[in-house]
């Protein structure tokens, strides 16, 4: 028997090597850590949303982005890397006044980090980026309710 040697071996070895290694970075977040981060962020949702809502916006102006519902389906997936632009920047903005880096953190430890980062275009004026900061937490508080922690 001849052992063969050239490019096609490897190839094969580095399609395995490469396999293994992008598996363990991407590996699913445990069951109870996935449990205490839907708990947090319930938590700081809750928290945020009450602070965006002493603000005085009308009810009656919600601002228009697409629903969170896809992003979020029950009993426990999140799609943070969808999420996270959103929150990216309500948080970059200079208007911003309140600290939303705990929700931040918590979607990054679901993040799998694989592709282009989308973006999010943030309204200039003061009263409609209140607005459509108001509607992320809205949509993101809904989406987080319909999850089991």
């Amino acid at each position: 028997m001849v052992a063969r040697t050239g490019p096609a071996r490897l190839a094969l070895f580095l399609t395995c090597w490469m396999g293994a290694l992008l598996s363990v970075h991407t590996a699913p977040v445990r069951q109870e850590d996935l449990r205490m981060i839907i708990i947090e962020l319930k938590s700081s949702t809750d928290d945020h949303l009450k602070t965006f809502n002493e603000t005085g916006l009308p009810v009656s102006a919600p601002y228009a982005i697409e629903s969170f519902a896809p992003f979020c389906r029950p009993p426990h997936y999140i799609n943070s890397s969808a999420l996270l632009p959103y929150f990216k920047a309500i948080s970059s903005s200079s208007r911003n006044t309140v600290d939303i880096s705990d929700i931040i953190q918590q979607l990054y430890k679901l993040e799998p980090r694989l592709g282009p980062e989308s973006q999010v275009e943030v309204p200039k004026d003061d009263f409609e980026w209140k607005r459509f900061s108001l509607a992320v937490f809205q949509e993101f508080s809904m989406c987080i309710k319909s999850l089991k922690p």
